[in-house]
Order: structure tokens, then sequence, then C-alpha cells
């Protein structure tokens, strides 16, 4: 099952610590629920119960200096970077890190749909189910999340 999400990824927040006890940042907590709609709306695959296999590759924002298009006389340098970055083929490795942009998605990916009853979501019960990762980040001018979810036998 494979699945675009046109949202702009962002990480997991760490939990902030209060007199009146933890809370976490509300532009996290919108994300996410923002990416648990798309994914509700979008989703058409199979519910998942054993373990799973998730290829995962977020195509980050760049700074104006990567995407800005170069001019004619810009050096040849200044070009590869360019061409690169319009064809997806440029790392991001820079923050946020990878790790924390994996549990945004999956914590989202568990929220979506989830029935209280049942205290399962549309896609998974849970993302502990997730046995065999492979995640990678990469500029692109069209911000998103691609996600393929296969059972593992």
């Amino acid at each position: 099952m494979k699945l675009v999400l046109n949202i702009e990824p962002k990480p997991q927040s760490r939990p902030r610590f209060s007199k009146w006890g933890t809370y976490e940042d509300k532009k996290t907590k919108a994300w996410r629920k923002e990416c648990a709609g798309l994914i509700e709306r979008n989703y058409d695959g199979p519910f998942y119960d054993g373990p799973v296999k998730v290829d995962v590759t977020f195509y980050m924002k760049a700074p104006e200096s990567i995407s800005k298009e170069p001019t004619k006389r810009a050096r040849e340098n200044t070009w590869a970077k360019f061409k690169a970055f319009v064809n997806e083929l440029m790392w991001h490795f820079k923050k946020p890190d990878l790790d924390n942009l994996v549990k945004a998605l999956f914590d989202s990916i568990s929220n979506a749909g989830y029935s209280k009853i049942d205290k399962k979501g549309i896609v998974w019960s849970d993302d502990s189910l997730v046995c065999d990762l492979h995640a990678r980040k990469l500029y692109s001018p069209n911000p998103r999340i691609e996600i393929e979810i296969e059972e593992i036998q």
C-alpha cells in the first residue's frame, strides 16, 4: 500500500513541563491532527495487525539559497545543485532529525480513524507493529510525505 500525503513534514516536538504538569506544543498537535485527517480521507488499504515493513520518504522544503533559480552567469556547481533540488536528488542533512519526523508521522497514522471502542485506527492498531523501517529525507520543490506499508510474512 502506497500513500502520498501532501503536507509539509514536521518533527515530533519534545514534551514541555510546567508546574501544572506536562504539555505538548500546539503547532505539533495541530499538524498531527491535520496529517491524521489526510490519512483518513485518502487511505483505502488494508488494516495491518501483524509485523509490517515501512518505507517512507520525507520531501522537505528547501532554503532559498538552494531553491532559487540561479542566474545564467552562475557557476556550474550552483546549477548542478539547483538541478539536483528540482529532480529531488539532494539529501536534506540538516535539522529536523529523521527519527522525530518518523515519530510524528507514526503517531498520526496510529490516530487516523482511531476508535476508542476497538482501540485501533484505520491503518494499524499501534506503530509497534513496524519491524522493518527505511526512512530518508530529501529537498523538494513540492514538500510531502510518501509512505509505503507492506505486511511481512
